[in-house]
């Protein structure tokens, strides 16, 4: 019966330091983004997709695409931040994705970055998934 127990008891904290780690908070904004700048080399050429699914901890709350003219590149680059402060405020932890070319039309993203006030949605994420990331860059 005292060994039962005590794997019982051995279960409950393994179980419950598993859920706090899993639960962790990012206190540190900057270094977590940081982080996917330093290695960039594992993300470049691949789609964004892969990047969203390795934030665990904190995912973009923001985004807002650089819409261009040009037919072979209508979206060189998107900024997505962590808060739900004003995209524009300039003060916030800044990750910037620079995509490959791509000749995609970017009317659905126009009209869906206005509609949700830049808010980082499901119909953003599902946009941005399969595009290919050319480069990475953290500021703030």
């Amino acid at each position: 019966m005292k060994i039962q127990i005590k794997i019982l008891l051995a279960g409950i904290l393994l179980f419950l330091n598993g859920f706090s780690k899993a639960q962790k908070t990012v206190s540190d904004t900057l270094a977590y983004a940081k982080k996917f700048e330093i290695n960039k080399e594992k993300y470049i050429g691949k789609t964004f997709s892969l990047l969203l699914k390795d934030m665990t901890q904190l995912q973009p709350k923001k985004s807002k695409s650089d819409l261009k003219d040009d037919p072979n590149n209508p979206l060189p680059s998107t900024l997505f931040t962590f808060s739900d402060k004003d995209i524009n405020s300039g003060k916030e932890v800044t990750l910037v994705i620079k995509w490959k070319a791509d000749p995609t039309p970017t009317t659905p993203i126009e009209f869906s970055e206005q509609e949700h006030n830049y808010s980082f949605t499901l119909t953003e994420k599902n946009f941005f998934a399969k595009k290919i990331i050319k480069d990475i860059v953290v500021y703030k």
